[in-house]
């Protein structure tokens, strides 16, 4: 198989040992000064640059980037019209405050998210990123209905404030030390046909299993249905594991919202702007929720800007909420953005995620069948998960395993994001499938490195 090249040098080409030596001395420096929770959670190199999906280090090491900055680069690193239409906006107006002083790119902005909604959503509020759209969207939620109570899903990660920590569960050492303190929100396993704790549905239940351990059993000892404000859900699974909801799932999910008046918030800002081959994972589904929050990719990786979609009833029916922050919908943010989504919506590029899609699920997942510990492998547009276990019959996670992988894959160059639950492969939305290929190479090279190592005790 060909390398991809990159200025005449192929990827990966790693030229000394992982990390080199000038990255173990900045990274020394960088651990003597900073917060010894961020130094434990860098990559062990510093990059000197990043162009498309290549990573170059200070050793002049070149890396293949299947992480995308957690899935933030939909069009690979720094897009040059996405960096010329910020840089214009810096030029102009430098930093701005857009609750104080708007521009010309606001009105645009909001316009196009709109425009590529499900046709519930008729209004947009500011966020920086996707976490203050997490917290903005479970204040609304209170604040429209009147209730306290909201309902995440076990395995779904929203972030890492106090809140959105409360609200997800993909691990529970990311909501350690805050769950106790915030109240307010309950859980329900997310729909997970590999790792369902529930049966088939019930005959003359709702008509998914997981709706009706909602409707039976939670809503009947736990909360009652009138204290609910709504649900916050990934549409897919992201870092917990990519995965895609059974087609019963959200019918019977919004049946359930209707019946008891609640509101329904999709969490797209991992699966937003294109990753899952529409433009919103929802338009895959068919879901209209009442809200929508976004994030990450929506400044292309240039800019920092998050966003919230609602409904008239979800964020028209009251001002008397402030929400944002200073920053939130900065002038070259929003600039980005629009080029952003100008350039997603190009025709071809979101057949190429559905291409990605199905070269994934070739490539990737015919990595089932020749590794023992690959309990099961899911592609969705360009996310990948491949859950490694210790024995196909009871499931159990191989944590050692997965991370031992995850390190074999680093020292041949290839950069994924090893999650909680799954190593979890995420491509820019450009990537050609060659690449994809490629790096389904060195991740069996590096399982059998791995095992290898496993098995030697070394």
């Amino acid at each position: 198989m060909t390398p991809f090249e990159f200025q005449g040098r192929p990827v990966p080409d790693i030229i000394t040992p992982m990390p080199g030596p000038a990255s173990r001395a900045l990274r020394a420096r960088e651990r003597s000064v900073l917060y010894r929770g961020t130094g434990e959670h860098l990559a062990p190199i510093v990059m000197t640059r990043k162009s498309g999906f290549v990573i170059e280090d200070v050793d002049g090491n070149l890396l293949l980037d299947m992480a995308s900055a957690s899935a933030s680069v939909p069009l690979g690193a720094a897009p040059p019209r996405l960096v010329e239409a910020a840089s214009r906006a810096i030029a102009r107006f430098g930093n701005e405050d857009s609750h104080v002083f708007t521009t010309e790119y606001v009105a645009p902005l909001a316009e196009r998210l709109i425009e590529l909604s499900p046709p519930r959503c008729t209004r947009v509020d500011f966020a920086l990123n996707g976490t203050e759209a997490v917290e903005t969207a479970v204040r609304v939620m209170r604040r429209a209905t009147g209730r306290p109570v909201i309902i995440g899903f076990l395995g779904g990660y929203h972030g890492e404030t106090s809140v959105t920590a409360t609200l997800g569960a993909e691990a529970a050492e990311i909501g350690r030390g805050a769950r106790g303190l915030v109240p307010g929100f309950l859980h329900v396993p997310y729909p997970n046909s590999y790792r369902s704790p529930f049966g088939e549905p019930r005959t003359g239940g709702t008509g998914d299993a997981t709706v009706d351990y909602l409707n039976d059993f939670l809503l009947f000892h736990a909360v009652d249905p009138g204290d609910v404000a709504g649900l916050v859900i990934e549409p897919v699974l992201g870092s917990g594991g990519v995965v895609l909801p059974p087609p019963s799932f959200f019918p019977a999910l919004a049946r359930l919202c209707d019946e008891h008046d609640w509101l329904l918030c999709a969490d797209e800002v991992k699966t937003g702007c294109g990753r899952t081959g529409t433009f919103l994972a929802v338009e895959r589904l068919g879901v209209d929720p009442d809200l929508i929050c976004m994030g990450k990719a929506l400044g292309g990786g240039v800019m920092p800007i998050g966003a919230v979609l609602g409904s008239e009833r979800a964020l028209g029916a009251f001002d008397d909420l402030s929400t944002g922050s200073t920053w939130a919908w900065l002038p070259a943010s929003c600039a980005a953005a629009l080029a952003m989504l100008e350039e997603i919506t190009a025709p071809g590029v979101l057949d190429h995620v559905r291409a990605i899609e199905e070269r994934s699920r070739q490539v990737f997942g015919g990595l089932r069948d020749s590794f023992d510990a690959i309990g099961d492998v899911r592609s969705v547009g360009a996310l990948t998960a491949i859950e490694f276990v210790r024995d196909h019959a009871s499931k159990q996670r191989a944590a050692d395993l997965q991370d031992a992988v995850a390190h074999e894959m680093f020292s041949r160059g290839l950069v994924a994001d090893s999650s909680t639950t799954s190593l979890n492969i995420q491509p820019s939305l450009i990537t050609p499938l060659d690449v994809l290929d490629q790096a389904a190479g060195i991740v069996a090279d590096s399982i059998r490195a791995a095992e290898s190592r496993a098995e030697d005790g070394t």
